[in-house]
């Protein structure tokens, strides 16, 4: 689309690193944007009150250009239109609380509502990365000793508060991450440790820095606590802006002061907050959010540092906070969280039941969530995406972000290949866009377009803030559930969408508000797979499985819900339900045969039944959602998927097979000439692939190959999507090893066995040294992080942390933060756990000899009650650049000929380790099969041999 701007496909195949989202990840490919705009003359930042002349900002294109381009996008959800015809339903009236990184306030467009009140109402700390120890202190004339620094100029100090007490701290750079957003003064390095000095002025608790940096502070200003002057502060040399925004939150702890300071580290929440409720952002008149006139509150929960890991409890205080916030203010409340991790096993996460019950308790208090981006797999939806009383949101890519169609015109806007997808659960119950250019802090410049279901949520978040706002000056009180399903009844859904893709589909605002006027009476009815937490029946059919089968719901009645009949309708002839179900008690089952015989053919079927009552215009009361899983069977050797299968713009291929854990196999995946796209693979549960989720593929082969080790049991998923506004054709292909492999070691040796399961194979099988393995079990009770310190050889070129636990106890965290530190304390590397199983690969520092680092976990539990331990295992592995072939202990030939059912065995001499072993290390080897163009891998720890540590 030509809007001034040319856009680009650009697909660069990252690997993800921890908003999604998530803190949720983002998505593994660019969206499609105008990369020539990067180098426009940058542009100038609007003045602020009492600060500095503005300077040049480098963004990713001027924001004028991207009001113009449509780069905040209103229209397909209708949200501008509603804004021009009802110009006071602006959002005025509401606060919508973002749960978030923080909200930097000194971004332009974040300042006042439409009407000219202030935006951000607060900005508050509960993740405790700002927390700063206070200790008394006694100047010395007009100087005061903070650590190492001396400042000058205490008599503006002592000019609010003569007497005294007065308190000193520091916060130091280093422990809060990577430059540039740790970068707190913008001198270009993280090493520097910055003063406070807290005093009690005649209008509560102040803080003074050195902002400018002049060891002086004579002409420093006092920032009061946020809540209470809605000041902040940032560190700049003189005449400059300061890159972040900082803000004060005290707490008065017997006569005492205790401080924290608010800071957005990651722009992820600031960027939230624009989308949600802009208003004239970055200065340019009419560029807005979804709600110009809301107000915001921004909550900090997370501790950016280890990757935004939302800390314990953190969740939890929040909302509280926001709830207490917004009914002494007899304001609207919307709570928006774009954060989240993976399912482990759906209906169990504490943080979900937590958040319904509060919901249950404040049924006004609508609460928006994103699905996460783990996408485009099934059974891919996080939590606490996965409460039942939220407004669940998936992703789409909007028009101004995809090329025009090859005959002109305006691209469709479909869900995009990252948005989170149900399955086990019947979410997301929205769609809305997932990309946008919006605010950011000033060390995020350029960064002002990001994608996500973080950018989709804020949208329905801003949407629901609009119909509060209506609903509150037309005096018709709404419940959050009125809502919901006002946005979801109206919504427009993709052509053959499946409810677990997209869910009612794309809102209409406008439409939401007038369903909402009609008055409709509509019973709440839960639901729920009978025997489990799950909201949908998800079925995993194999191949000597029975033909058809019954799924069992339950339905839930609100104590409010009169009984009542529904008549139950099915949009797919495989689910046969009864004709009607009557629920006059608190609950009733539903049982709904499934004739899946014609489901034959390896895939995903995907059904829906409604249950409609009396007032059919006020849409069904509630949904029973059937998904059928159909893999291809473990193969002797290969197996083709798919062949040449059509995929269309937008569409999502998926293909199934099961896996044999002895083995490890390979997914290649080619298009046609000059077609590109991407591929996905997903473990069994939907969990990304953990050593790659995306890969670009094109005619020649886009290849997954999967170790031996690494291989799970249960269904695997490979997805192929097209690059934006084009379409392609697939090839799917599995190559299972045609043997499985194994390795153990003796006294002085490897042996390494296969054994056939093709009807003949060949491979010239060989032991390689990789490097050193430990393995330690953590045992913990609480949130305290936990440190592992660890000695890297001087010739490993490469770490690889796993952290592997029960799934049934990862539900009762919010996020579990993984993080590799040297001794001085900086980050190696960082890759928080999105399930129970996490990854953190970490390319070493050449030539620096034996050095120290430390292994981090950062728990963060729901529940700050939660004192019941908990385990997990840690594997910690060094690998050196090039592997070592072992030597055959008899002389016997490489290559090795199987027939199915034989075993052939080789040994291989084990001897002296080819290099240093560091303490409580074992040898860690790859058994090699070359078979062909294939080459099998198994790594294999050798452990302890013969009770001593191999050196």
């Amino acid at each position: 689309m030509d809007r001034n701007l040319s856009l680009v496909t650009t697909l660069l195949a990252l690997v993800l690193s921890c908003a999604p989202a998530r803190r949720e990840e983002p998505p593994a490919v660019e969206p499609n944007i105008d990369v020539a705009a990067r180098t426009r003359s940058p542009v100038r930042a609007p003045s602020l009150d009492s600060a500095p002349a503005p300077e040049a900002v480098d963004r990713i294109a001027p924001p004028a250009v991207a009001y113009a381009s449509g780069w905040m996008p209103l229209a397909g959800t209708g949200a501008d239109r509603f804004v021009r015809a009802h110009p006071t339903f602006d959002g005025r009236g509401v606060v919508i609380a973002v749960l978030d990184t923080g909200i930097d306030p000194a971004i332009p467009g974040l300042g006042a509502t439409s009407a000219g009140a202030p935006k951000l109402l607060d900005f508050r700390d509960f993740s405790g990365e700002g927390a700063v120890p206070l200790a008394s202190a006694t100047p010395s004339g007009d100087t005061i000793a903070i650590g190492p620094r001396r400042l000058r100029g205490f008599g503006r100090v002592r000019a609010l508060n003569a007497e005294g007490p007065w308190y000193v701290g520091t916060i130091a750079e280093l422990p809060l991450g990577d430059p540039p957003a740790a970068d707190l003064n913008g001198n270009g390095a993280v090493a520097d440790t910055l003063a406070l000095v807290v005093t009690r002025a005649t209008d509560g608790w102040v803080v003074l820095a050195d902002t400018d940096g002049d060891g002086s502070l004579a002409d420093e200003r006092a920032v009061r606590d946020f809540l209470v002057g809605r000041e902040w502060f940032g560190w700049a040399r003189r005449g400059r802006a300061p890159r972040i925004g900082v803000a004060a939150n005290f707490a008065d702890a017997g006569g005492e002061p205790r401080l924290g300071l608010a800071f957005d580290l990651s722009g992820h929440g600031s960027h939230v907050a624009g989308i949600a409720a802009a208003n004239d952002l970055y200065g340019v008149e009419g560029f807005d959010g979804v709600a110009p006139g809301a107000q915001l509150l921004g909550l900090k929960i997370s501790n950016s540092a280890q990757g935004s890991v939302s800390t314990t409890g953190a969740m939890v205080r929040a909302v509280d906070y926001a709830v207490r916030f917004a009914e002494r203010r007899r304001l609207a409340l919307v709570l928006n969280l774009s954060f989240g991790v993976g399912n482990e096993i759906e209906g169990g996460a504490r943080i979900d039941r937590m958040l319904d019950s509060m919901l249950a308790r404040h049924p006004a208090v609508v609460l928006t969530v994103s699905a996460g981006n783990d996408g485009p797999g099934l059974s891919t939806l996080g939590f606490p995406g996965s409460t039942d009383r939220a407004i669940t949101v998936g992703a789409t890519i909007p028009p101004a972000f995809l090329p025009a169609p090859p005959g002109g015109g305006t691209a469709e806007e479909r869900t995009a290949y990252f948005s989170g997808r149900g399955g086990e659960l019947a979410k997301p119950d929205l769609v809305a866009p997932g990309v946008a250019y919006s605010s950011v802090p000033r060390w995020n410049a350029g960064d002002e377009v990001k994608q996500g279901t973080s950018m989709a949520s804020p949208q329905a978040a801003g949407l629901a803030a609009l119909l509060l706002s209506a609903r509150a000056q037309e005096r018709r009180p709404v419940t959050a559930s009125l809502i919901r399903r006002a946005l979801m009844v109206t919504a427009r859904a993709a052509p053959d969408a499946a409810f677990i893709d997209e869910g009612r589909g794309l809102p209409e605002v406008e439409a939401a508000y007038r369903w909402l006027g009609e008055d409709h009476s509509i019973p709440e009815v839960r639901v729920q797979v009978a025997g489990s937490g799950r909201s949908a029946a998800w079925i995993e059919r194999r191949p000597d499985a029975a033909t058809d089968s019954v799924a069992r719901f339950e339905l839930l009645r609100a104590d409010s819900a009169p009984p009542a009949s529904y008549a139950l309708r099915s949009n797919v002839p495989w689910l046969r339900p009864p004709a009607a179900v009557r629920l006059d008690r608190a609950s009733a089952t539903v049982e709904v045969p499934l004739t899946t015989g014609t489901l034959a053919a390896p895939g995903a079927y995907t059904g829906t039944v409604s249950g409609w009552a009396a007032d059919t215009l006020a849409g069904p009361a509630f949904r029973l959602v059937v998904t059928v899983l159909v893999p291809a069977p473990v193969a002797a050797d290969s197996v083709v998927l798919r062949s040449g299968v059509a995929v269309p713009a937008g569409g999502v291929l998926r293909s199934f097979f099961l896996a044999d854990t002895a083995r490890p196999f390979e997914v290649g995946v080619v298009t046609g000439i000059g077609e590109r796209g991407m591929a996905f693979l997903h473990e069994p549960g939907g969990m990304p692939y953990r050593e790659g989720h995306a890969t670009s593929t094109g005619s020649e082969a886009s290849v997954y190959r999967v170790d031996g080790r690494d291989v799970r049991t249960g269904p695997y998923e490979v997805d192929v999507h097209p690059a934006p506004g084009r379409k392609l054709g697939a090839t799917v292909t599995v190559y299972h090893a045609p043997f499985t492999m194994a390795a153990e070691a003796t006294a002085a040796s490897v042996v390494a066995r296969l054994t056939g399961i093709a009807r003949q194979s060949r491979a010239e099988l060989s032991v390689e040294w990789a490097g050193v393995e430990r393995n330690a079990l953590v045992e913990q009770r609480g949130s305290d992080e936990h440190r592992l310190p660890f000695v890297v050889p001087a010739w490993a070129s490469a770490a690889v942390v796993d952290v592997t636990m029960d799934p049934a106890q990862w539900g009762r965290f919010t996020d579990f933060g993984l993080t590799l530190f040297d001794s001085t304390g900086r980050q190696l590397g960082k890759d928080p756990l999105d399930y129970a199983f996490g990854r953190l690969a970490v390319d070493l520092p050449a030539r620096q000899g034996e050095r120290e680092v430390t292994v981090a976990l950062f728990p963060g539990l729901a529940d700050a009650a939660d004192s019941s331990g908990w385990r997990a295992n840690v594997s910690v592995r060094f690998y050196a650049d090039d592997m070592i072939a072992l030597e055959p202990a008899d002389g016997s030939p490489a290559e090795v000929s199987l027939a199915r059912g034989a075993s052939v065995s080789r040994r291989f001499v084990l001897g002296d380790a080819p290099w240093p072993m560091p303490d409580g290390f074992s040898p860690l080897v790859v058994l090699v099969a070359r078979a062909g163009e294939h080459v099998w891998t198994r790594e294999t720890l050798m452990g302890a041999i013969n009770g001593e540590q191999r050196r």
